[in-house]
């Protein structure tokens, strides 16, 4: 099988990639055990440190000795003790940011910790049983005051008894994370083996879990061959991408490719600008600069780009052409980006 999802020991956790056809596809990686931030949706208590009027919050206290900034409208005492959950952090020099608002995202479900209830994304399909549905969900949520479940679309394609037994794990996990929060544990609810698991572990992909696999498989050369931020393409062009404090640059060289047409290298590299940005976890503002072309080829590259981004599991929007000649995205930040973690 060409299409596997790798798991490997590392830092606080582990390091997962996804192959398709022996080509990394997506990697998920915890932090290294001596970071100064958490991984994303991590939940911990905290104490206020004090207010920042000027930029709407407050900094905390974390469990690690380090700072925090926690954005929230709601008024806190100093020195008094909140449940949080950490965002994705992309920059080590500011402090990372928390917010107060407890949630655990999954394939099927998200789970609020707030007023019992539950309701269905807008995105799911009328089509769906949702009367059915929801008495699975009332049955399940009666005993609790603060459990508040939002189907995801996702769910719509499973079976009831697959959606009453996925139901039963979420509030599993949901009491878990009550429980690490009761107990002044911290609860790791974004780790990468779980993330991984969730969103790509089905009948296409064989999971490949083991001591020494990435050495074994040479996945962190691979690694580290993207991280320096050059990447070969077939041709003999090649991309050239950096991370800056403002965007990610992403440049499309033909280098040694004397054969290939501008309109062929650019069309080729959508592929793979899609497959690095997914792998570096880059986010925010994303410039693209392709070779010289027409407006008509700019045309194909914009079609071919909405394509590839339609896979995407992140919230995306494609700008499309400046007036300067490069090709704009914003893609929302999912994960910490590879640079910071390797």
């Amino acid at each position: 099988m060409n299409n596997e999802i790798i798991i490997n020991r590392y830092g606080l956790g582990h390091a997962a990639v996804v192959l398709q056809r022996n080509q990394i596809i997506d990697c998920f990686i915890d932090p290294p055990e001596d970071a100064v931030f958490y991984p994303p949706n991590t939940l911990l208590e905290a104490n206020i440190d004090r207010k920042a009027t000027n930029i709407g919050g407050y900094f905390v206290k974390l469990p690690n000795g380090g700072k925090g900034f926690l954005k929230s409208k709601i008024k806190y005492k100093e020195g008094s003790l909140v449940a949080l959950r950490s965002q994705i952090i992309f920059e080590t020099n500011k402090p990372q940011t928390f917010t107060d608002v407890l949630k655990s995202v999954s394939k099927y479900f998200v789970i609020k910790m707030s007023k019992s209830g539950y309701s269905f994304s807008k995105k799911f399909p009328d089509s769906f049983d949702k009367n059915k549905a929801s008495i699975v969900l009332r049955s399940k949520i009666k005993n609790f005051d603060d459990l508040f479940i939002i189907c995801r679309s996702s769910a719509a394609g499973i079976n009831f008894q697959e959606f009453d037994h996925e139901v039963e794990k979420a509030i599993t996990h949901f009491q878990n994370i009550k429980i690490a929060l009761t107990s002044n544990s911290i609860y790791y609810d974004g780790l990468a083996r779980n993330v991984v698991l969730d969103q790509y572990k089905n009948e296409l992909y064989s999971v490949n879990e083991d001591e020494g696999v990435f050495e074994q498989l040479g996945i962190w050369e691979q690694l580290e061959e993207i991280k320096n931020g050059r990447i070969l393409l077939h041709t003999g062009s090649f991309l050239i991408f950096e991370q800056t404090k403002a965007f990610v640059s992403i440049d499309v060289n033909s280098g040694t490719d004397f054969k290939s047409t501008k309109e062929n290298i650019n069309l080729n590299a959508c592929s793979e600008i899609f497959r690095i940005i997914r792998v570096c976890g880059f986010g925010g503002k994303i410039l693209i600069d392709f070779l010289p072309c027409s407006q008509a080829i700019r045309r194909k590259i914009h079609r071919k780009l909405l394509n590839y981004f339609s896979k995407d599991r992140v919230k995306i929007k494609l700008w499309g052409w400046t007036k300067g000649g490069s090709f704009e995205l914003e893609r929302k930040r999912d994960k910490i980006p590879l640079n910071l973690l390797i």
